[in-house]
């Protein structure tokens, strides 16, 4: 049984100092290291102040919680090394659309909490839960702890024990290779078209495809899975395709991800730009998919070392 740390810090951030206090009272009565965030500007010093194991978005409306997120992400690299759970507060107008952001892995669970009904405790709940998650996260390592969190099908944990074994030691790569897993491709580009595309081009391979829509969705998505290779486009609003790649070169634990750009234009500079900032290659729109399939295998060929910057 994994025992739950009684300093365990809560952050609540949200706009309104009223809902702040409000959220923060109900889970005083269970935590005792319970603190709020009401500036948008000191966002980031209170997340590296308050080092926060769970943090709760009590904004009044899921896309005020959503780019609040995104922008801990752009402003504060740390928050990729930080363990940490996020429970968002939805009221009842937006409770599918929390359930499919969770469900997506943006947020970690969801409570309907306005207007308020007679389950207030569900709070305390959510958070107790969040914290004996992160506990069992801790105390027997990402890779498996993940796994027991989520209840990932067994192929994809073989996969993700396959990739411990090559982080482990490089030289079994070639022996991985040869066992019946797909490697697993992350293809980040806000156009659903493009998803489709993709997944047509490279439908008879043998790839297990994942699907972001955004540099900030891609981020969180890489918290809980690692895969073989990211596919990230280079235009996308919110956080480009370069911002997104140098913010995942600078974790250590991702750097290693062979990432190949997708770009509309052939310019010399956004190729310049792309390998600079670390990509192990790019392809041009509008795909060529012996060229594609071709780069993919190559990258996945490649030993997992950061690309050299040029």
């Amino acid at each position: 049984m994994v025992t739950l740390t009684p300093t365990a810090n809560i952050l609540v951030a949200t706009d309104i100092i009223g809902d702040a206090e409000l959220a923060k009272g109900i889970l005083n009565e269970v935590f005792d290291h319970v603190y709020c965030s009401t500036e948008p500007d000191q966002a980031t010093v209170d997340f590296m102040r308050y080092q926060p194991d769970v943090l709760v978005l009590a904004f009044n409306s899921l896309d005020k919680s959503e780019r609040y997120y995104l922008s801990l992400y752009r402003l504060c690299p740390a928050i990729n090394k930080h363990p940490h759970r996020t429970v968002v507060l939805s009221n009842k107008d937006e409770v599918k659309r929390a359930y499919e952001l969770c469900m997506k892995d943006i947020f970690d669970d969801y409570i309907l909490f306005w207007p308020m009904t007679y389950d207030a405790p569900r709070l305390n709940m959510s958070v107790h839960n969040a914290l004996r998650e992160l506990a069992v996260f801790k105390s027997v390592g990402h890779q498996v702890a993940e796994f027991s969190i989520h209840s990932r099908p067994l192929a994809e944990m073989e996969l993700m024990l396959s990739q411990q074994r090559v982080q482990d030691d490089a030289s079994n790569r070639a022996m991985d290779r040869a066992e019946p897993i797909s490697p697993t491709i992350l293809v980040v580009d806000d156009d659903e078209f493009q998803h489709k595309l993709i997944g047509k081009l490279l439908e008879k391979q043998n790839y297990n495809l994942v699907f972001a829509a955004s540099g900030g969705e891609a981020l969180n998505l890489l918290r809980k899975m690692q895969p073989d290779i990211i596919l990230m486009d280079v235009m996308m609003p919110d956080m480009d395709g370069l911002e997104a790649l140098r913010n995942l070169k600078a974790m250590p634990q991702l750097a290693m991800i062979p990432v190949i750009m997708i770009t509309g234009k052939s310019e010399g500079q956004v190729v310049s730009d792309s390998l600079k900032a670390g990509a192990a290659n790019f392809v041009v729109k509008p795909f060529d998919q012996a060229t594609l399939i071709a780069k993919i295998d190559h990258a996945l060929g490649m030993t997992k070392q950061p690309y050299p910057v040029k």
